[in-house]
């Protein structure tokens, strides 16, 4: 076995000896000369061989044949976030290794798998901290003997993953195997540390002008085999029936095992899932950095960017809903949710790969909260103390079947079904039941009332979809295994139905509308409309056709009850806008409309663009003699022109000097005037009080009496005489007593 030895000081290699790779031997140059010798090997250096010669061997070379007697196997470990992650990984990697098609008469496998542990390898580590951007965290492995050459990847780049799977097709070994293996989509597409590997990057990889130039147009009987094990089968299968590959490659995608179970394959998995480095719960949600807890006190609704799903958190002044969580087990809610001393109800919209790895994430951390607290007991107060500071957690609504608690670990799993079993594992942990959700079948939708309390208003959902009992429902609660599809409804443009996955036909959509206490406050209405289609969406938002709050873009309770239409002030401003806009915009020249006379005869029709054509040329002269007049003109004017801005400059300063006074004068006048003010409004002041005083003077004194004569009508006759009489004889004693101190006094006789 030819083997090359690296310096010590190479970065990153731990093992000192490295085997040289073959290459794809020389058939047929470019230049027409035969039999060229192979390139030769390169010096020792610091970088494995198997990276330097990847551009030698991507040099143009025709009708390359294939060693049947050489193997070549890339494996490769994606982003591994759970131990019950690397598990499935691991199991993955010995069902792809028992699937291919090895002779073991000349390729001892157990025996060469074994080499790879014990012997001497590159082992290549790119730290975390290393300052290489989309490369950080990565492992490589690389041993070659005589017979089969391997490679293993642990968390990858799409850069190095592409590059070695360029390796791997060119290579000249007739036998080849790539092993997709860790978190995966429900289509097969392999999760890395910088995005997703999909069938289609790969079809890239093999449909590469260099790569197909160099392999050519193989003998029938020299064709490599090469065998890919993945998660699915949704578009990579298709890639053997490319009619450029067939040429030169005998495609097999997840064929059945046809090796026995060996030792040495258990070993190999085992050796290589002991360099992935899985992450502990509290690494990929970290407690919060402060103390308290975040109260909001406002209506607000957060938004998340999830990956290939959102997320989102809608609260109110004490109660709060979280809306899916998004494809990232590293939870893109956490940073927010974690100081929250609460999550009071959590809303799963559906089954998949897109929403339920965030909020596993957080319930995997809660599992391992309530672990360390029945481990370490609560009488050490250190740094562990920490971890176990996270919200707790209140009611989960969630339409799943039960039964896929345990479901099944084998190729054909989605991974929407792996995380489903994975949220119920971890709630039954944490004794939470989830709660189905869905609509009664009626002419209305009455709203499920989430929050309520007095003087502060209350928190309604309406469930839009699903429809309780509905086919769709049963099918999914009874029946449903993760690959079937449904019909909804909705007919294509080829007459045929269309058809759609199930979970996204139950998917739920609700709309939660906040109904403040005060009744002059805005009426806050979101709708969460989950993967439900949109024929599902638009039915329930039928029922919902008598609510006066959704009648109007902005309402309040006090505008509902009054029945006062919404001022549309809004709306005309944006129409304003929009029309300056547009006005804004060049418009195109408008042409006046030709006269019959000219519609009537075509012979005019030339002459009438022959005489604009003249025009257009004198107005031409016409504007270049005025440009010459214009620049003597100014020329001479530019002297006097300076003289005028002097003039005007000392214009406008004695005009400023003149404001200035004015502005001053008017200030001393307003002054005067408000002194003037004050001490007529003090005049008015007093004279008020003095007017108060006399009408309090004025009420002590006691009132006069009327007397008012009485009306005798309503008396007899008898008691008018008598009354009579009496008024007669008091107006003659009256009399006497006028004329007796009118008469003056008699004289005394002295």
């Amino acid at each position: 076995m030819a083997m090359l030895s690296a310096p010590a000081s190479a970065r990153g290699v731990v093992a000192m000896e490295i085997p040289v790779r073959g290459a794809l031997a020389v058939v047929e140059e470019d230049d027409g000369v035969t039999g060229a010798p192979p390139p030769l090997p390169p010096p020792p250096g610091s970088e494995p061989e198997h990276r330097q010669h990847r551009g030698e061997r991507l040099t143009r070379r025709r009708g390359a044949p294939f060693e049947q007697r050489r193997y070549y196997m890339l494996v490769v470990i994606g982003e591994i976030s759970t131990e019950h992650q690397l598990h499935a990984a691991r199991e993955h990697i010995e069902r792809g290794i028992r699937s291919w098609d090895v002779d073991l008469n000349i390729c001892d496998l157990q025996q060469q798998l074994l080499h790879f542990i014990t012997q001497p390898r590159i082992d290549r580590v790119t730290p975390v901290s290393a300052e290489v951007e989309g490369d950080c965290g990565q492992r490589t492995l690389y041993h070659r003997s005589d017979v089969l050459e391997t490679v293993v990847l642990v968390n990858p780049s799409e850069e190095t993953l592409t590059s070695e799977i360029q390796s791997l097709v060119t290579d000249s070994a007739g036998h080849k195997l790539l092993v997709l293996s860790g978190q995966s989509s429900d289509h097969g597409d392999l999760l890395l540390q910088t995005g997703l590997f999909t069938y289609q990057t790969f079809l890239q990889v093999l449909t590469d002008p260099r790569v197909s130039d160099l392999l050519g147009t193989a003998i029938p009987k020299q064709q490599a085999t090469l065998t890919v094990s993945c998660r699915g089968e949704v578009g990579w299968s298709s890639l053997g029936q490319q009619q450029h590959l067939q040429d030169f490659l005998e495609y097999r995608v997840n064929p059945e095992p046809a090796l026995p179970k060996m030792e040495g394959v258990s070993e190999f998995t085992e050796y290589i899932s002991e360099t992935v480095d899985v992450p502990s719960p509290f690494d990929l949600l970290e407690p919060p950095t402060s103390g308290g807890f975040l109260k909001l006190s406002k209506p607000c609704c957060y938004i998340f960017p999830g990956g290939r799903g959102d997320s989102a958190l809608f609260a109110v002044n004490g109660f709060n809903i979280l809306v899916d969580g998004g494809s990232d087990r590293r939870s893109c809610f956490w940073k927010l949710v974690r100081h929250l001393d609460r999550i009071d109800s959590i809303l799963l919209t559906h089954i998949g790969a897109d929403n339920l790895p965030g909020i596993n994430g957080l319930l995997q951390r809660k599992v391992a909260e309530q672990e360390e607290e029945q481990s370490q007991g609560s009488t050490n107060y250190s740094d562990w103390m920490k971890n176990l500071i996270s919200p707790e957690l209140g009611v989960v609504f969630f339409n799943v079947p039960e039964k896929l608690r345990m479901a099944e670990s084998n190729l054909k799993v989605k991974r929407s079904i792996e995380e489903a079993s994975l949220t119920l594992q971890y709630l039954n942990k944490l004794g939470v039941k989830p709660e189905p959700l869905c609509r009664v079948v009626s002419n209305t939708i009455e709203p499920i009332t989430l929050f309520h309390k007095m003087g502060v208003g209350k928190l309604d959902m309406y469930v839009l979809n699903p429809v309780k009992d509905s086919k769709e429902m049963q099918f999914l609660m009874q029946k449903w295994a993760g690959n079937s599809k449904a019909k909804t409804g909705i007919l294509l443009p080829n007459g045929k139905e269309g058809e759609i996955s199930v979970p996204y036909l139950t998917s739920v959509t609700a709309l939660v509308v906040w109904l403040p206490a005060n009744p002059s406050e805005k009426i806050v209405r979101v709708l969460f409309p989950g993967n439900a289609p949109q024929n599902k969406i638009l039915e329930g938002l039928e029922k919902l056709k008598h609510l006066d709050f959704l009648r109007y873009p902005v309402a309040t309770q006090k505008d509902i009850a009054s029945g006062t239409p919404p001022p549309v002030i809004k709306q005309s401003k944006l129409k304003q806008r929009t029309d300056s806009k547009e006005s804004l915009k060049a418009s195109p020249k408008t042409t006046p409309k030709p006269s019959k006379k000219e519609t009537d005869g075509q012979d005019e029709v030339p002459a009438a663009t022959e005489a604009k054509s003249d025009s257009a040329k004198d107005n031409k002269v016409e504007k270049k003699e005025e440009k010459k007049t214009k620049t003597l003109k100014s020329k001479s004017e530019v002297p006097e022109k300076k003289k005028l801005l002097k003039e005007k400059s000392l214009k406008k300063h004695s005009k400023e000097r003149t404001l200035k006074m004015d502005e001053k004068k008017d200030k001393e006048k307003k002054e005067i005037k408000k002194v003037k003010k004050d001490d007529s409004q003090k005049k008015d002041e007093r004279k008020e009080g003095k007017l108060k005083d006399d009408k309090k003077k004025d009420a002590s004194k006691p009132e006069l009496r009327k007397i008012t004569k009485p009306d005798l009508k309503p008396l007899t006759p008898e008691v008018r005489k008598t009354l009579h009489k009496a008024k007669v004889s008091s107006k003659a004693k009256t009399g006497k007593v006028k004329a007796t101190k009118a008469q003056p006094a008699e004289p005394k006789p002295i």
